[in-house]
């Protein structure tokens, strides 16, 4: 539960009260912010709540009941005068890019600026307990945010989360100016608000991945595969999360051990009457249809020499890059993921830039890491030789 003290959650469920909110965010010119979304309990996962503090009131926003209005707080969010702080952004940026368009500046996020600061603990809850003394609940962790109405312990629980974001920033600037990480800090910042990552897309082939596929005869990895794309489609179209469809073990199970019938179906682990009831055509409809199917592209082709040299050379390569950022972290004090994304390090291994303006048409370098990180980075390169040419 939230201190007595608190001042009363400000519910955001119409235009009109957006609009008012619109005007305190941008009067405040900073603001805590964090989402939730269905994505435990939905395929086709979606914004389900947008909660905004600014330093002494804090704002639960439903966007299923504005609907497009939500829409209205887009110019706000791309506005850089006005400060976004979130706890590590990554996936908010990403639903606020899918739903709403929103290509988001004028970030601060406090779990970079912490682990930039080399902060042991940097985890929100174990922040707000370790500075704040507030313990938070772990009830609401799994919530299902896109069910309506909202309990009063789903709002306690989405409420702390941005609450100390706003004084949080406060404490970590002085410390990142004090030890010369602003400039490190502000680059990650710029960093996320262009790199935003993709929305999760269906995937027909993520069979592949599960663990197991790989040692499948191709008759067995056949099943698996057909398997697979049911569950897909049929989560999809009852817009659930794959896993509950079916578990990964159980489709393993099947694909190894196909049943005969609805009764030995129902008997596998993971599986049961209820879902045999459901679902159980379907599967051994699956199943019937992948009978006569092979993969035999499981196992890696022979390579050539030169391309296996070719390959040696690239992996060796990255190898080099990602020993020359360890060092570089280790001399500056920093992790090696906050000092180079690897995303980052991938491309310049793929394109070896052997100058200053090579590399900054690989990778947009922003002015602090130019000036720790360049010239060193350059050295390794030039060392390193062509897989085309070994």
């Amino acid at each position: 539960m939230t201190p007595e003290d608190w001042p009363p959650v400000v519910l955001v469920e119409d235009a009109a009260a957006l609009e008012r909110a619109l005007r305190e965010w941008q009067a405040a010119g900073v603001v805590g912010m964090d989402t939730e979304s269905n994505s435990f309990y939905a395929y086709w996962d979606r914004l389900c709540l947008l909660q905004v503090s600014t330093e002494d009131q804090d704002y639960i926003v439903d966007p299923l009941a504005l609907g497009e209005d939500l829409r209205r707080v887009v110019p706000l969010l791309e506005d850089p005068e006005v400060v976004k702080i979130f706890h590590a952004a990554e996936f908010d940026l990403m639903l606020l890019r899918k739903d709403l368009g929103a290509k988001v500046r004028g970030l601060f996020d406090t779990q970079v600026a912490m682990t930039l600061l080399q902060h042991q603990r940097t985890g929100l809850a174990a922040l707000i307990e370790s500075i704040y003394g507030l313990q938070l609940s772990k009830k609401e962790q799994r919530s299902n945010w896109g069910r309506r109405p909202l309990s009063p312990s789903q709002i306690d629980y989405a409420r702390i989360d941005t609450h100390f974001l706003v004084d949080l920033r406060r404490r970590l600037l002085p410390e990142l100016e004090e030890k010369g990480m602003l400039g490190a800090a502000e680059g990650e910042f710029r960093r996320l608000e262009e790199e935003v990552l993709p929305p999760r897309e269906p995937d027909l082939e993520g069979w592949r991945r599960l663990k197991g596929a790989r040692d499948l005869d191709p008759e067995t990895a056949a099943r698996l595969r057909a398997l697979f794309v049911w569950r897909e489609r049929t989560a999809q179209e009852a817009d659930v999360p794959p896993f509950r469809v079916l578990g990964n073990e159980a489709l393993l199970d099947l694909a190894r051990r196909p049943p005969r019938d609805l009764r030995e179906l129902a008997g596998r682990k993971g599986v049961g009457w209820r879902k045999a009831r459901q679902a159980g055509e379907a599967i051994l409809g699956a199943l019937l249809e992948a009978r006569d199917e092979r993969v035999d592209d499981l196992r890696p082709k022979r390579l050539d020499p030169a391309e296996r040299r070719r390959r040696r050379t690239e992996r060796e390569n990255l190898e080099a890059l990602r020993q020359w950022r360890k060092r570089a972290a280790r001399e500056l004090g920093l992790p090696s993921e906050r000092l180079l994304h690897r995303r980052h390090l991938e491309a310049i291994g793929k394109h070896l830039p052997r100058s200053s303006e090579e590399l900054l048409k690989v990778v947009p370098f922003n002015d602090w890491q130019r000036e720790h990180l360049e010239a060193s980075l350059l050295e390794v390169l030039e060392r390193l030789p062509d897989p085309e040419q070994a």
